[in-house]
């Protein structure tokens, strides 16, 4: 994979700056939806690479697939609404029997993009689809851990028609290239997805750029005593466990009512057990690995914290490599 340099990335920015995008709204919308229709007839071969280079599940990586044609498909729907605006002005005393018109149109200059590892290849489609179907242009930068599948969507946009001036992707070390990302001169929309830290970074760095930061967050699921016991057990697991945990939405925290409690961890550790985990491109798991063996002992190291503090673990905390098992443990 190349390793960009802070030259690479100026050289990008430059390429990308003085470009005009020309492309109408109806070419805009056709090229979506042609990329949309040629990702769904090779739905295996791009789930199997989100799966080889992320350790998801294939479940999961054909279930991002999906998702990825939906903001293909959303995006070039929406590339073709008139987002233009139209007003009196006689609405107030001081008004005057006039009417104003207003109208959308590019950005002067170019939005840089970087996403996270967890939908490797849904997170780019969210920050390079709508640009396309604004006539903008982008440098991305995906995340070095999972590079391939930004540079496959990338490659099937410029297949379905894309100028490659609007969409450039460069890789390498963040610790290297990540400055001249945010502080370009010709960057004026900063996007990023990823963890608080590096959030509140940009957010210092980007100056008088706009910036549009999605965050994690600290997902509760919260069980009351007239709940749906057997329902809420269902979203649990499935909130903690699919995607292999990786999820900005996944459950973080579980609040269940004393009443229902102890039929709640009885059911919920009757679904954790019953989540399959394994090979990632073995059909019948529900979860594969997680991203790389420093974030599974990380996971470990924090049930181990817990049991020390006193929750009592019932199920799971073993992991071989990046493959960890779900655990369930109640406090």
């Amino acid at each position: 994979m190349p390793k960009a340099t802070v030259e690479d990335v100026r050289r990008a920015f430059a390429i990308a700056r003085p470009y005009k995008p020309k492309l109408t709204r109806y070419e805009r919308s056709s090229l979506l939806l042609k990329a949309s229709a040629l990702l769904r007839t090779r739905v295996d071969e791009a789930s199997d690479l989100i799966t080889l280079e992320s350790g998801l599940c294939k479940k999961d990586s054909v279930y991002e697939i999906g998702r990825v044609c939906d903001v293909l498909t959303f995006s070039g729907m929406e590339a073709l609404k008139d987002d233009g605006q139209s007003f009196s002005c006689d609405l107030t005393p001081h008004g005057k029997n006039r009417r104003v018109f207003t109208r959308r149109d590019p950005l002067m200059g170019v939005i840089s993009a970087i996403t996270p590892f967890n939908h490797p290849m849904n997170q780019v489609a969210h920050k390079v689809a709508p640009s396309v179907a604004t006539n903008n242009r982008m440098v991305l930068k995906p995340t070095e851990k999972t590079p391939f599948s930004a540079l496959y969507f990338a490659d099937l946009l410029y297949e379905a028609g894309l100028p490659p001036e609007m969409l450039q992707v460069v890789t390498g070390d963040p610790r290297e290239i990540a400055d001249e990302l945010i502080t370009n001169e010709h960057v004026e929309v900063v996007t990023f997805t990823g963890g608080v830290s590096i959030g509140k970074y940009i957010a210092q760095k980007a100056g008088y750029r706009r910036t549009v930061l999605e965050l994690g967050g600290n997902d509760p699921v919260i069980v009351m005593e007239d709940a749906d016991v057997e329902e809420a057990a269902s979203l649990a697991a499935q909130g903690s466990y699919k995607n292999s945990g990786q999820r900005c939405t996944a459950v973080k925290r579980m609040l269940v009512h004393e009443k229902v409690a102890d039929r709640f961890v009885e059911i919920l550790l009757e679904k954790t057990r019953a989540w399959t985990y394994g090979d990632p491109a073995d059909p019948a798991m529900e979860m594969g690995t997680v991203i790389d063996e420093e974030a599974a002992k990380l996971f470990e190291a924090r049930v181990n914290e817990a049991v020390a503090q006193g929750a009592r673990l019932l199920h799971g905390n073993q992991r071989t490599g990046a493959l960890y098992s779900p655990p369930c443990s109640t406090a």
